[in-house]
């Protein structure tokens, strides 16, 4: 029996502030023009002055918190697609650093193979080994010490 005692009270001191300030929600707005012709707006109409009703549209609350929600968002997978962009084009360099060792060490373990060598040699189709010209040689160092260049900065 408290219980409902206490909030039928309640309700009769909430009710009537409800109500109270749902009045001063429903207020009109006027509209005048003064002797210099300037336009003007108030809550309480004017003495000598025309009334003219005014239409007032009511536009829904405008919800910042949901473009302020979906710029944050976009600014999110924006900063996100960079990131991966940036991760990718990191990758890539790695990989291609890589490459140019892997070249470097396999041109300088040539030429030192070559250098250290009295002689050169292919193998023919019989199976039987042919001494490359000193020549020829020469080119195929120089080409090594070009790769070697090119591949070990």
């Amino acid at each position: 029996m408290n219980k409902v005692f206490y909030t039928a009270m309640r309700l009769l001191i909430l009710v009537p502030i409800l109500m109270l300030a749902s009045f001063n929600l429903s207020a009109e707005i006027y509209k005048w023009v003064d002797e210099q012709g300037k336009t003007h707006y108030g809550d309480k109409p004017v003495n000598n002055a025309q009334q003219m009703e005014v239409d007032i549209e009511i536009k829904g609350n405008i919800n910042t918190g949901q473009t302020r929600e979906n710029r944050r968002k976009n600014l999110i997978d924006a900063f996100e697609e960079d990131r991966l962009r940036e991760k990718k084009e990191k990758q890539k360099r790695k990989e291609k650093k890589e490459k140019h060792e892997r070249k470097c060490r396999s041109a300088k373990d040539r030429l030192r193979r070559y250098e250290r060598a009295r002689y050169l040699y292919d193998i023919d189709s019989s199976g039987s080994r042919i001494v490359v010209p000193e020549a020829q040689r020469q080119k195929s160092t120089e080409a090594l010490r070009q790769q070697v260049k090119k591949y070990c900065k």
